[in-house]
């Protein structure tokens, strides 16, 4: 995996890790966490530039969090009240879930919760968060959790080697456990609103 990364990054440069950082925001709901963990790994062996793959997942990062909010603006409503019906969601739900939900708090924290930084600039979008609020919130979020595991990489790589085909699986994993976990909190919550 090692050689493919390289590769990518000697033919398209950090171009490549900045279209991760976007569809890891725009794109399905998947942990890159083991994908930032990895580059802070090469980032350590002298393969990359630290601030160069910082500078480039983020700025993917953030363009993928304007992406959404913008559709989320956009085209969030019309989409919500045409098929909402059809997932659930009806308009007094969704009203009732944007009132009580802090959407300060989930910019900040929702970086770290797969499925959750893909949906919240989403929502932002059509609770029609304030651009100056959500681009600061998405700086520092997103700053945060992307230099977080980067350098979680970096230090690894400096006590033990791990295979990046580990990191994939333990990416999965996790992301297997988070939706257990969803699950299981909303069936209880379907059962205690019964």
């Amino acid at each position: 995996m090692e050689s493919l990364v390289i590769t990518y990054l000697a033919k398209y440069g950090y171009a490549i890790l900045f279209a991760a950082g976007i569809f890891g925001i725009v794109g399905i709901p998947v942990p890159e966490e083991s994908l930032y963990v990895y580059v802070g790994m090469l980032a350590k062996n002298g393969s990359i530039s630290f601030p160069r793959a910082f500078a480039s997942l983020l700025a993917g990062t953030l363009v993928g969090m304007a992406i959404s909010y913008t559709l989320g603006r956009i085209v969030g409503q019309p989409l919500l009240d045409r098929y909402g019906k059809y997932l659930g969601v009806t308009k007094k739900r969704l009203r009732k879930t944007i009132m009580h939900w802090d959407l300060s708090r989930s910019l900040l924290a929702g970086f770290f919760i797969p499925g959750v930084r893909q949906f919240n600039p989403y929502f932002a979008g059509i609770a029609r968060f304030s651009i100056p609020g959500f681009l600061a919130l998405s700086v520092l979020g997103g700053s945060v959790w992307v230099l977080l595991y980067m350098s979680a990489g970096f230090l690894i790589s400096s006590y033990i080697q791990i295979k990046p085909e580990y990191l994939a699986i333990a990416g999965a994993v996790f992301f297997v456990l988070f939706v257990v976990h969803f699950i299981m909190k909303w069936k209880k919550s379907s059962h205690s609103r019964r």
